[in-house]
């Protein structure tokens, strides 16, 4: 880690955020691979400024209301989310069922869930908002790996690719072949990648700026409830939703899908 006490105080936070529960100076260091003393004067500067929160009995820490402010403030009026949620909503209303939004980060080959929203099915499957994993893992992140520039799918491959169901792919050649599937038809389709016998996923790209990918939107469907004859329509209503967000993004985009790049 960079020797920037900002940097540092960003990676302190993060994992409070992450971990979701209370936690002691110790842990955070060890979680951080920062120096006891430092996580602890990190934690009382951002006490002070009520990013993070304190229990003197129980000596623990967690994430403070001013946190709390700050991400309520980014997720506002006029974000990229509030901006984007009112088309999951309607993708989830239209298909019944629990639809998301995921976001790519560059510097990691990571999407993180941005946005769900559930449909009206009591038993559906559910995204935990700010999850993040590979972008080779499920139809939430296979959108965006097959529409990066080929030279940054070879970077992407090239590393080790974690397992996270026994029917995640990570055999660089079966994901090369993906990549062309998913470019000719234009969405991405997966079953039980990222929850073992979960659920089908359909997803698509989204575009930003330039027309480069910038993340996904994707349908899941339990078993139980999903039948073949559906994925046509299914992946034409992901598409044009997907669509409809790239217009938000970039104006200027006139997609009619991410095939065919």
């Amino acid at each position: 880690m960079a020797d920037s006490p900002v940097l540092k105080a960003i990676a302190v936070l993060r994992r409070l955020a992450e971990r979701g529960e209370p936690v002691g100076v110790q842990q955070l260091a060890s979680d951080t691979g920062l120096n006891v003393s430092t996580v602890h004067r990190l934690l009382q500067l951002m006490v002070q400024d009520g990013m993070v929160a304190y229990d003197a009995q129980a000596r623990l820490y967690s994430v403070g209301t001013e946190s709390i402010r700050f991400a309520t403030l980014v997720l506002g009026s006029g974000s990229l989310t509030d901006r984007v949620r009112p088309i999951v909503a309607d993708l989830a209303r239209h298909l019944g069922e629990t639809c998301a939004f995921t976001l790519y980060e560059p510097r990691t080959f990571t999407k993180v869930f941005a946005i769900v929203e559930r449909g009206p099915h009591p038993l559906g499957y559910d995204f935990a908002v700010g999850t993040c994993d590979g972008i080779h893992a499920g139809a939430s992140g296979k959108p965006i790996l097959a529409f990066l520039p080929d030279e940054e799918i070879e970077r992407f491959l090239a590393k080790p690719l974690a397992s996270i169901t026994e029917r995640t792919l990570v055999d660089p050649d079966q994901l090369r072949r993906q990549v062309r599937q998913i470019r000719k038809r234009g969405y991405a389709t997966s079953r039980s990648e990222r929850v073992a016998g979960a659920a089908t996923g359909i997803g698509a790209p989204v575009f930003g700026a330039k027309g480069q990918v910038i993340g996904a939107v994707v349908v899941t469907i339990p078993s139980f409830r999903w039948h073949n004859d559906r994925l046509e329509e299914t992946a034409a209503t992901v598409m044009r939703h997907a669509r409809r967000i790239s217009g938000i993004l970039d104006p200027t985009l006139a997609r009619e899908s991410g095939a065919g790049r």
